[in-house]
């Protein structure tokens, strides 16, 4: 026998309170006097003997009365089936359903989607439920961290709670909703408590969070206790195959140079989690909702994966939303792959030189006009070389900055602050200029920055009969990415005009040399300063030391040299796969100009729908959390509510292991779920989602009996009785 309000039970103490009071209120018989009592002494004895019945009577009735007041108030409850002896009033039973809304309940058979399946079954469930039971209903792939699943009463409310679950681009994790369960059936007093898990049985929903230190049951968090019961609804128990099904697991971007009129390179990789070998599939990449490439997959063997490159030019600038896309098959929500990338219309390229005269080719360079729109791909901002200094200011409006370091004089603060610059994550391009004062240069910027340092001055810009030229490139280096011909062999062949240089300073080694000069010593070579980069040139960008301007390959060198700069900051923000649709997350948002907490930004979802989020703000930098992103796509983050101007985007994916269609054993099963009751369960209980006397399953599994109403019946008759024979007692008295 269970017992509901136990504490109740202390009024049993109330049940002593009748025997008390019948032992000191006794009344002590008066005595009269008569002259003949011989007859009057049988007719006393027989009077006391019914006075004390009736008292003895009085007795019981009050202390049973009083007991079956508390009983019934401390809601037993009789569980088996010798309750039906007792009374008809069933025990009332709390049922906490865990609906499997993840995304691979998308998948379909002859009976149509495995969700829906599901929610039929949940249904056929609630079917089972009477008057005093209530029903919570659980998704698994949208549970939301610290939210309360009240408790719902009737049919109405329960099966629109079913109703209201959609399949949610996210993964389901039984422990968490076990975790749930445990919580809502603590709030309980009813004495059924009933769980139904309802999924797909996919292996990876039975992960453990946590694995435990040890394997036995005792090391795991006790969430049920033994009275508590789980049934376990699979849903395509029967399936054996899984048909044609391919996935992309990731979508990474090769290029990592963004310049306006040039492709943009990917890798997608496509695994087959399907049956058999997949021929003839397609994978489409599109931008911005618009199908711009096109790559067929052929032969990929069951459980392989293969990487495959595809590329396409994008229109304009600005906020790229990029997808790669399958063809239908048996899974749909494993099909796409979402990025979202950043390309500038513009990049601000900072140069910091002491005479306008050696920075007029860089300039002509640079604001060359490439683009269809005539537009500027890159906006230069000349600067002294003492403004070094106030790098700081100027971080959030330049992109990359430019340095030419000649024969003035250099101040430690200037060092510095290009170093600060560049490793918070920034582009730095070094040229040598005529005169430079290497001993300068060495204890300021190579000493501080980590770059190569000067080793000597080689050659003579009079000697025009004597240079070196171009020798060696790095062309595996991202930096020369796409920007010549893959042809083997010399540079000429490549096209690569070399230029001769008469006069260049040498290079130390410690950095990685780009481009290699006949003598052995370093042309351009990059090195690392905390999150930037750094490319130093041996040469001037002008006349004086080499005819490097007037060659063909000094426009795309420089051009190339500002694009990987700039583009060493949006690598970051362009870093793939960042977000997922199971864990909440913070986005770091661009320079805004109000850099302030509290700023509400409009966030537009993937399905159209939108929220105003607060944004926080940090270090000087806005970023706003999202707990709930159960749709994977593009979102877009506006700073006015119009949603007219964009000012970032990010993109949302799943994890690629839901496209894992194995299912879990039902030991495999068991292992999670067994050990979280307080008496580990030998075996699960199964159910049919497909037999059609479920609910009649579920009754006949179902027992308790509540005795409150039978106390409560027994009390009242007591009462009743003790009332009709009190009253019959003082009519008789003399």
């Amino acid at each position: 026998m269970t017992f509901l309000n136990p504490f109740v039970l202390f009024g049993l103490i109330a049940a002593s309170f009748p025997l008390l009071f019948h032992l000191f209120a006794q009344r002590k018989a008066r005595r009269v006097e008569f002259s003949s009592i011989r007859f009057l002494q049988k007719l006393e004895k027989s009077s006391m003997r019914k006075v004390k019945l009736r008292q003895i009577l009085l007795l019981i009735l009050r202390t049973l009365l009083i007991i079956c007041l508390v009983m019934a108030f401390s809601r037993p409850a009789l569980r088996g089936y010798l309750g039906g002896f007792f009374g008809t009033s069933h025990a009332n039973t709390t049922i906490v359903l865990l609906v499997d809304n993840s995304a691979s309940m998308s998948r379909r058979n002859a009976n149509g989607s495995y969700f829906k399946q599901a929610t039929e079954a949940a249904n056929e469930i609630v079917n089972a439920i009477e008057d005093g039971d209530e029903a919570v209903v659980i998704p698994l792939a949208t549970l939301e961290p610290g939210k309360e699943y009240p408790p719902l009463h009737t049919m109405t409310d329960i099966r629109k709670a079913i109703s209201s679950v959609t399949v949610a681009d996210a993964p389901a994790r039984v422990e968490d909703g076990m975790r749930v369960a445990s919580a809502v059936l603590a709030r309980s007093l009813n004495v059924n408590k009933e769980i139904y898990l309802i999924s797909d049985a996919q292996a990876r929903n039975y992960k453990k969070e946590i694995e435990p230190k040890s394997d036995s049951a005792s090391s795991r968090l006790k969430l049920f206790d033994e009275r508590t019961r789980i049934f376990i609804t699979d849903i395509g128990e029967s399936e054996k195959t899984i048909g044609r099904n391919l996935s992309i697991d990731s979508l990474i971007p090769v290029t990592t140079i963004f310049e306006p009129g040039r492709p943009l390179e990917f890798n997608a990789y496509i695994r087959n989690t399907g049956d058999g070998t997949s021929e003839n599939a397609v994978v489409s990449l599109f931008y911005n909702g618009e199908r711009v490439a096109q790559r067929s997959v052929t032969g990929l063997g069951q459980s392989k994966s293969e990487k495959i490159a595809i590329s396409a030019q994008p229109r304009g600038a600005g906020l790229l939303a990029v997808r790669a896309e399958l063809e239908d098959d048996a899974l749909p929500f494993d099909n796409k792959r979402y990025l979202s990338l950043i390309l500038p219309l513009t990049r601000r390229i900072g140069i910091f030189v002491t005479h306008d005269a050696d920075v007029q080719f860089l300039k002509l360079a640079l604001e060359q006009t490439l683009s269809e729109t005539n537009e500027l791909p890159y906006s230069v901002e000349l600067h002294r070389l003492e403004e070094l200094r106030m790098l700081p200011s100027l971080r959030s409006r330049l992109d990359a900055v430019i340095v030419e370091v000649g024969s003035e004089q250099l101040d430690p603060s200037d060092s510095k602050a290009l170093k600060d610059y560049v490793a918070s994550g920034k582009g730095v391009g070094i040229f040598t200029l005529p005169g430079i004062q290497s001993q300068q240069f060495n204890s300021l910027l190579s000493s501080q920055l980590g770059i190569p340092a000067i080793e000597s001055k080689e050659g003579s810009a009079q000697t025009t009969d004597k240079y070196v030229s171009f020798a060696q490139f790095d062309f595996a280096h991202p930096f020369f990415s796409g920007m010549f011909e893959e042809k083997s062999g010399s540079l000429s062949a490549r096209g690569i005009e070399s230029p001769k240089i008469f006069e260049y300073y040498r290079l130390s080694k410690g950095g990685i040399p780009l481009i290699t000069l006949s003598s052995g010593a370093p042309f351009l070579s990059e090195s690392s300063i905390g999150k930037g980069k750094a490319l130093i040139y041996s040469v001037p960008p002008t006349l004086s030391f080499s005819d490097l301007p007037r060659k063909a390959i000094f426009l795309p060198l420089i051009r190339r040299t500002a694009a990987y700069l700039s583009s060493v900051g949006a690598k970051d923000e362009n870093e793939e796969e960042k977000y997922y649709t199971d864990e909440p997350f913070d986005v770091m948002l661009p320079q805004l100009g109000n850099e302030q907490s509290g700023l509400k930004l409009l966030v537009k979802f993937p399905d159209g729908s939108s929220e105003r989020i607060e944004s926080i703000a940090t270090e000087g930098k806005l970023r706003i959390h999202l707990d709930n992103a159960h749709a994977a796509g593009i979102y877009t983050v506006y700073q006015d509510a119009e949603a007219r101007s964009p000012v970032a985007s990010f993109a949302v994916n799943i994890r690629s292991d839901e496209a894992d269609l194995r299912r879990a054993t039902n030991a495999g099963a068991d292992s999670l779920i067994a050990p979280l009751f307080a008496k580990p369960k030998e075996s699960i209980a199964r159910l049919d989602a497909s037999s059609k006397t479920l609910t009649q399953k579920i009754k006949e599994s179902r027992f308790g009996i509540e005795l409150w109403q039978t106390f409560l019946v027994i009390a009242l008759i007591c009462a009743i009785a003790e009332m009709l024979i009190a009253r019959e007692g003082k009519r008789s008295e003399p």
